[in-house]
């Protein structure tokens, strides 16, 4: 070949690789209108349920002990980490003509719906008491196998979402308008359920709703026994209907890497390895949240609802502007930045309610009143930085599949997803086991709530503290390993521009592999 054919063919290469870059930068859309409402249903049935009230249905109206649960919670442990070796493989290795991650998001839908609705009728299969002796046990072996299999279920499916959202689409921008404008409706949508349970428990608590033949305990139980089943069965269907829309459009290679290999490549690339301890630092908890703290103690579960309405008029700003503030700063800053501002504001307040009292003695933090307003100026502070901090928690994700992608030629999104989460369920098994004991050692009162008792002086002065400060200092700690998260916002535009041209030559490859198929499939049958 002469020197002249090959500078035109390299001509031709460099002007074609030039409009491959342009792609890039240009804002392009290939998700339609109607997968968008489409995702958007899906993402928020995701999180239509009642599962953050799963810890009061096991403790108050299970009954499960304390002491138990946290025995419990070491087999669990094992079994989770088990069955995320199994998904993550299964996942790796599939290529189907759905894709690589729609047939297991379908798991999600009727079949997760099946053994939750099952978890929340167990109390009309088994009486909430004999808790000393062995006919507790069958109530307590049901319990554990429907747990397990709904860790399996939920497993199949938090992997193939978490790889699916990095195929949705080739394009940054297209993802990230995707994104913003799901994770807004969610925080609508997905927190009917929520709102609906909590007025329901509180105007039974408070004695707005009464009945002359059942105790407040049989109202609460069958709240919970009628509204879970409920929006389980109706997150599943939405979910089963989204597998006909959804669409695999980054292009998988046709071989697979070992999963041996796809280990390596997660454990040895920096900016992986730090997002995934950043992860498992921040997985470290206490078993108590700020829903436990008004309940338990302000008696009012609708306490961050009220608080929260002036909230819902600053929730738009990091949604809206997320895109914009991706052209100036990397996916890291944001990510940063969101996460300490989102939760610093818990020390303030946790000082506040621990240390001032009235004129009776009596700390603010064990008052509706004096906590409504600080509550209130945290609900507008979180809000304001909730849709950044949501966004480029589910980028930075997403950035490090890219990265794998870009420097190793394959994806491999579930071996990450296993990886990351395995970091982080090493802390949050631990949790699992100490909580109880925690809960044990400040004399917190399994019955209390259901009962219409108070908890003891010493139990509700930790809940408070473990609501608000402890997870501040976690939060602040996990932030540590993202200093040395190394992608900086030129080499994130880099690393597309240069993505781009590849996946269009994947898909030349794929396409010219199912010719040759075809073509082959046409001799043999000749």
């Amino acid at each position: 070949m002469s020197d002249e054919t090959k500078n035109s063919q390299q001509s031709e290469l460099e002007q074609v690789n030039a409009q491959l870059r342009q792609l890039v930068d240009v804002d392009r859309r290939v998700i339609n209108r109607k997968q968008t409402i489409g995702y958007m249903l899906f993402d928020g049935s995701r999180g239509f349920n009642i599962d953050g009230h799963k810890d009061l249905f096991i403790d108050s109206i299970l009954k499960i002990s304390l002491a138990l649960q946290s025995k419990y919670n070491i087999v669990a442990g094992i079994w989770d980490v088990v069955d995320d070796l199994l998904v993550g493989g299964i996942i790796e290795k599939t290529r189907t003509r759905w894709g690589k991650f729609v047939p297991y998001i379908f798991l999600g839908g009727i079949p997760l719906a099946i053994i939750s609705t099952l978890f929340w009728v167990l109390p009309l299969l088994f009486s909430p008491e004999h808790v000393d002796n062995f006919s507790y046990l069958p109530k307590f072996f049901v319990f554990a196998v429907l747990d397990m299999t709904f860790e399996l279920l939920s497993n199949f499916k938090n992997v193939a979402i978490g790889g699916y959202i990095s195929t949705i689409t080739p394009y940054p921008s297209d993802r990230r308008r995707l994104l913003a404008v799901s994770s807004y409706f969610s925080i609508i949508y997905s927190r009917i359920p929520d709102l609906v349970i909590e007025f329901m428990l509180d105007f039974i608590k408070n004695g707005i709703v009464k009945s002359a033949t059942k105790t407040s305990a049989d109202m609460i139980r069958a709240s919970l026994i009628i509204v879970g089943p409920l929006t389980a069965i109706l997150s599943g269907l939405i979910i089963t209907w989204y597998c006909k829309l959804a669409k695999e459009r980054v292009h998988q290679k046709i071989e697979t890497a070992k999963i041996k290999e796809s280990l390596k490549i997660v454990f040895t690339n920096r900016p992986i390895l730090m997002y995934m301890f950043s992860n498992a630092l921040g997985s470290f908890g206490t078993g108590l949240s700020t829903n436990d703290y008004y309940r338990q103690v302000l008696n009012m579960t609708t306490f961050e609802t009220i608080a929260g309405i002036p909230s819902f008029f600053f929730q738009p700003i990091g949604f809206a502007k997320y895109n914009y503030l991706t052209t100036k700063f990397s996916t890291r800053s944001l990510y940063m930045i969101s996460q300490v501002f989102a939760k610093t504001f818990y020390i303030p307040l946790f000082f506040y309610g621990m240390f001032i009292k009235d004129r009776n003695g009596n700390r603010f933090f064990t008052q509706r009143i004096p906590m409504l307003p600080v509550t209130a100026v945290w609900e507008i502070i979180y809000a304001t930085f909730w849709g950044v901090k949501s966004l480029s928690g589910q980028e930075i994700s997403n950035e490090c599949n890219d990265y794998i992608e870009w420097k190793c030629g394959f994806r491999n999104e579930a071996t990450l997803s296993v990886a990351s989460t395995f970091m982080c369920k090493i802390p949050s098994r631990l949790n699992g086991v100490l909580q109880p004991r925690y809960k044990q050692w400040i004399n917190y009162d399994q019955t209390a709530y259901t009962e219409g008792r108070q908890q003891p002086e010493k139990a509700q002065k930790w809940i408070f503290a473990m609501a608000t400060i402890i997870p501040a200092f976690i939060v602040l700690s996990s932030m540590i390993p993202m200093f040395w998260y190394n992608i900086d916002k030129e080499k994130r535009d880099k690393m597309y521009r240069e993505l781009n041209e590849r996946r269009v030559r994947i898909a030349e490859n794929i396409t010219k592999y199912g010719q040759e198929e075809e073509s082959e499939k046409a001799s043999a049958s000749v």
